[in-house]
C-alpha cells in the first residue's frame, strides 16, 4: 500500500481543498507508512464538519489510515464540545483508533507527560480560526501550542501547521454576518509578509527556520491555503 492507493477514496474532496493540501496529504502519509510501525498523531483542532464540505477531514483521513494501515492512534484535540460531537459522529467508524479530547489545546499538550509526547511521531496545529486581517492571536496560539511540547519532541517527529499564504498572492476575503456574506476583499499579502509565508503558523516557521528545521512540500506563490510541514534538518 503507498499514499497515493490510500487516499484513491478521498481525492475528489481533496482536490477542491486545494492542491496543497492533496499534495501535503501525500507527501506525509508516504513518510508515516514507511515507519512500518504504530503511529501516533496529534491534532488541534478537530473535524467539526462532515467530510463532503470539503474542510480537510484530517481526523477522518488519519483515522483510517491508522485502523486500516499502520496501527496505533490519533489524538484530537478541540475546545468546543459541539465540533467534538460533530467530529464523533463524521469519524464513528475509526473511534477505536481516536481519543477525542474536549481541552484547550494548550492545557491538554502541555499536561502530556514526557514519555507521551515521546511517542508522537506527527503532529498537526490547526486550531484557532484565522482572521488574516488579525493574524496574530490564531499565530501566538499555534506557537503556544508547540512551545507547550517543542523540548520533549523526538528528533523525527514531522510537524505541520494548515492555512498559510505566500508572499507574492492575495487572498479574497469574505466577511460574513448572519450567514451572508456582507464585504468582499481582495488582500495582498506582501502588505503584511513580503518575505515568509503569512498565516497560522507564521511564527512557528519563524521559530523552527531558526532552530535546524526545513520546511516540506511548501510551494512559494501557490495561490491558496497551504499546509506547512518541517522535519528536524539531520
Amino acid at each position: 500500500m503507498n499514499a497515493e492507493q490510500f487516499l484513491t477514496p478521498y481525492i475528489d474532496i481533496l482536490t477542491k481543498t486545494g492542491v496543497s493540501r492533496l499534495n501535503y496529504y501525500k507527501y506525509i502519509i508516504e513518510k508515516l507508512i514507511n515507519l512500518n510501525k504504530p503511529i501516533t498523531v496529534v491534532e488541534t483542532g478537530t473535524m467539526w464538519v462532515p467530510l463532503e464540505m470539503n474542510q480537510g477531514a484530517f481526523t477522518l483521513i488519519f483515522a483510517d489510515l491508522i485502523k486500516n494501515y499502520t496501527g496505533g492512534k490519533i489524538i484530537t484535540i478541540d475546545n468546543s464540545e459541539e465540533h467534538m460531537n460533530n467530529c464523533k459522529e463524521s469519524t464513528k467508524q475509526f473511534s477505536d483508533v481516536i481519543e477525542y479530547i474536549v481541552s484547550d489545546s494548550v492545557t491538554y499538550l502541555e499536561s502530556l507527560s514526557d514519555e507521551e509526547v515521546k511517542q508522537i511521531d506527527f503532529i498537526y496545529f490547526d486550531s484557532y480560526d484565522l482572521n488574516i486581517k488579525d493574524a496574530v492571536p490564531s499565530q501566538l496560539h499555534h506557537f503556544m501550542e508547540l512551545n507547550a511540547v517543542y523540548k520533549r519532541l523526538k528528533e523525527n517527529v514531522y510537524i505541520a501547521v494548515d492555512d498559510n499564504f505566500s508572499p507574492n498572492t492575495w487572498v479574497e476575503w469574505l466577511s460574513f454576518m448572519d450567514g451572508k456574506i456582507v464585504l468582499k476583499e481582495n488582500i495582498d499579502i506582501n502588505t503584511f509578509s513580503p518575505f515568509r509565508p503569512l498565516g497560522k503558523g507564521t511564527l512557528i516557521d519563524h521559530f523552527l527556520l531558526n532552530n535546524g528545521w526545513i520546511q516540506e512540500n511548501y510551494i512559494p506563490n501557490l495561490p491558496g491555503a497551504q499546509i506547512i510541514g518541517y522535519k528536524k534538518n539531520n
